[in-house]
């Protein structure tokens, strides 16, 4: 099993005009966040998890890592969806090499649905299961915008397990992010804490006291999303 046996299925499920939406949808376009040399055939993403699932076991990290360099987006999709499928199966030794290789290639994990969908079963599992959080502080630093947005979701599998440190961390570093992406990532999370447990919904709201007459707009209207109307209406105005 190769990357081109993946390519050519997923290019069997091709939409052209789906396809067109995808490339709008994810700004890949000059001036647009995503990556101007990204193709789309546009397949739906029901069949997408389905080649994924029919080739995950089969398939090599090797070509894995060549599917995660390809121009056509579905491809690093379905690359990412085959490697938590197999971390999901995984001993402790190829977790290492299954993070290793994740993080060899953040730079091709380039847009927000490449990173959303694998980064929290991924690095964020991780984490928590060796109890170790150093390799998301790591990517929040870089100053690439789709590894400090890792740093963040990362921690949805976290705030899952009861765990909001680096979630509220973070989340203060990025208050000052110039990215919108960040503010919703950052809001996004806020909003997971509110919703898992009575601590977690401690948490934000004592991180909405803290900061809401300073969090952008899109961050502090994600956070307060599932709160009550008299809650929404008091930390929305400024």
């Amino acid at each position: 099993m190769n990357a081109q046996n993946v390519i050519n299925e997923l290019l069997k499920y091709g939409d052209e005009v789906y396809a067109l939406h995808h490339a709008n949808f994810f700004k890949c376009f000059e001036g647009g966040y995503g990556d101007i040399n990204d193709t789309f055939c546009g397949i739906r993403a029901k069949n997408l998890r389905l080649v994924a699932k029919r080739f995950y076991k089969q398939i090599e990290f090797s070509e894995i890592s060549a599917l995660l360099k390809e121009r056509l987006h579905e491809a690093r999709v379905a690359a990412l969806i085959m490697l938590f499928n197999k971390f999901d199966k995984a001993d402790a030794k190829k977790k290492n090499q299954i993070v290793n290789l994740y993080l060899e290639h953040t730079r091709y994990i380039n847009n927000w649905d490449l990173v959303d969908i694998s980064v929290y079963k991924i690095l964020g599992r991780y984490c928590y299961e060796i109890g170790d959080c150093t390799i998301l502080r790591t990517l929040s630093q870089s100053g690439f915008l789709w590894e400090e947005r890792m740093s963040v979701v990362a921690n949805w599998y976290l705030i899952h397990k009861g765990e909001f440190a680096l979630v509220l961390e973070l989340c203060e570093k990025f208050l000052t992010h110039k990215h919108d992406l960040m503010h919703k990532a950052c809001g996004w999370m806020l909003r997971e804490m509110g919703k898992v447990s009575p601590k977690g919904l401690i948490g934000l709201i004592d991180f909405l006291e803290k900061y809401h007459k300073i969090m952008p707009r899109t961050m502090l209207r994600y956070a307060v999303e599932r709160l009550s109307s008299e809650q929404k209406a008091y930390f929305m105005k400024k």
